[in-house]
């Protein structure tokens, strides 16, 4: 499994161009094989911080995803939104909660 994180920071009055330009790659990367999760937030104490999780099943997958047309489209039209580059990092797993389940009483 491949996870990792990409956060973004709209400069200021970027902040609804950005959102609309990064909401659209969720549609467009659920239709990829091997993309097992791809969550869009934006920070509520601040409306220019979004912040990708990401899951793929493996490398060849978000190969993939970043070779997709949908990802060069975004890549070309951050120029002028962001206030600094986009901070992406990988993460390995350690330990989870599976969503939808509930602990133990």
């Amino acid at each position: 499994m491949i996870y990792l994180s990409a956060s973004f920071q709209a400069k200021e009055g970027k902040e609804v161009e950005l959102e609309k330009l990064l909401s659209g790659m969720v549609p467009e990367t659920a239709r990829e094989k091997g993309v097992l999760e791809y969550r869009l937030h934006r920070l509520d104490s601040s409306e220019r911080e979004f912040f990708f999780y990401e899951k793929y099943e493996s490398q060849e997958a978000l190969d993939s995803h970043l070779a997709s047309a949908h990802y060069k489209s975004l890549v070309k039209n951050l120029d002028g939104l962001l206030e600094s580059p986009p901070a992406v990092e990988m993460y390995t797993l350690l330990g989870s909660i599976p969503e939808g389940s509930e602990g133990e009483n």
